[in-house]
């Protein structure tokens, strides 16, 4: 039986590393890429808000 890299003992049970390396449990993933995706914008838009709402009220 093939051994996966990472999965010895110390990874009884499959951990992130061997998910991530045998593609399993992808739709996971894909939710954790897309929600910090959508938190990376969301605070994108609030710095750049609130740097335009303090430039307003330094003039």
């Amino acid at each position: 039986m093939y051994k996966m890299p990472g999965a010895g003992v110390g990874v009884a049970g499959g951990g992130v590393g061997t998910l991530a390396y045998t593609g399993a449990d992808v739709g996971w993933w894909i939710t954790v890429g897309v929600l910090l995706l959508v938190l990376g914008i969301t605070a994108v838009v609030a710095a750049s808000r609130r740097n335009r709402r303090l430039a307003r009220t330094n003039r």
